[in-house]
């Protein structure tokens, strides 16, 4: 899907990660191709909700949830709208339930996931659609991949429209100069997210995506994991013995260390692509040069409504310039 040509000489990307199913750092997202006069978006995985919060209808018709942690009960219709929509805004499905299928669902994990899954395609869908009809008029592209806490199940439902191209695990063409490649899947971690596999699994996908290349040094890597031991990949070490993982510390210090896929990192070295755009550590905001390739990951803060991104100014041989965003 090559768009038209820019009135410049380079073209402008803007580059979002790790939104979580939320709906205000989402239309913020789509607001930015006007703010920040872009070419193309760009949404590097983990597009949807980490988890679903449950809002109870009581018996007497008022309603119970949790907000930030904090039990809010007795609430009426009218006051429960707003809350709902602060819910959705920092990333989790909001489902009313009466107590009767809260307890349904409680009794059967199975169920929840089922119901996980069906909210996470019913947002890719409708985001798909908010998406078009604000990049129609505009003639802007956006391009996006899914992320380790993307299910697969929901990411077999993506479709593509004229300006909204699902492109994990494919090469596509971006303008007359690159090519895009697509890749999702992160190296294993300890919370055991759906779409993590082992450093030889991403290294042989890799390899028959790069086969797909015409020009490796002027395609654009567009991969949810960063880059191993290159400052973009800095997370806390985490206990994998404790239920949910816990930060390792020491001295009242937690311990920090490379977490990126050293896969990714070979296939970079390798091919030196003349930009890699990275994800999936929402602590990290840092770019990076892998020999002569430069990487960015802008981070995230998406459970407090702060979309936090990166403009990448690509020229045919080379990034001219890059800025961090937040807002």
């Amino acid at each position: 899907m090559p768009f038209g040509s820019s009135r410049r000489k380079f073209k402008r990307i803007f580059l979002a990660v790790d939104i979580h199913g939320s709906e205000l750092t989402f239309r913020k997202f789509l607001g930015t191709t006007k703010l920040y006069d872009v070419d193309a978006l760009m949404m590097g995985g983990d597009l949807t909700a980490k988890t679903i919060t449950p809002i109870v209808q009581q018996k007497d018709g008022t309603f119970a949830t949790r907000l930030a942690g904090q039990l809010r009960d007795h609430l009426t219709e009218a006051e429960l709208r707003p809350i709902e929509r602060a819910i959705a805004d920092s990333g989790p499905y909001p489902v009313r339930l009466t107590q009767e299928e809260y307890d349904a669902f409680r009794a059967d994990p199975k169920k929840v996931e089922d119901l996980f899954t069906k909210l996470m395609i019913d947002e890719i869908h409708r985001w798909t659609d908010m998406a078009e009809k604000h990049l129609a008029p505009l003639g802007i592209p956006l391009y996006w991949i899914g992320g380790n806490d993307d299910k697969a199940e929901a990411l077999e439902h993506a479709v593509s429209t004229p300006h909204v191209r699902y492109v994990d695990e494919q090469v596509v063409r971006f303008d007359d100069d690159h090519e895009l490649v697509g890749f999702g899947w992160t190296n294993p971690s300890p919370w055991k997210t759906p779409r993590e596999l082992e450093e030889d699994q991403i290294a042989k996908r890799l390899e028959s995506l790069m086969n797909k290349v015409q020009d490796p040094a002027h395609a654009i890597y567009l991969m949810h994991a960063p880059p191993y031991e290159t400052g973009l990949d800095i997370a806390p070490k985490l206990d994998a013995t404790t239920d949910p993982p816990r930060p390792v510390t020491q001295g009242g210090q937690e311990i920090l260390i490379p977490v990126g896929s050293t896969s990714i990192k070979d296939a970079i070295l390798e091919t030196q692509p003349v930009v890699g755009l990275h994800g999936h550590i929402h602590e990290t905001k840092n770019a990076a040069k892998v020999k002569g390739t430069l990487c960015v990951d802008p981070g995230s803060e998406y459970s407090t409504g702060v979309l936090r991104g990166v403009i990448v100014n690509l020229e045919r041989d080379r990034v001219l310039s890059y800025q961090f965003t937040s807002g």
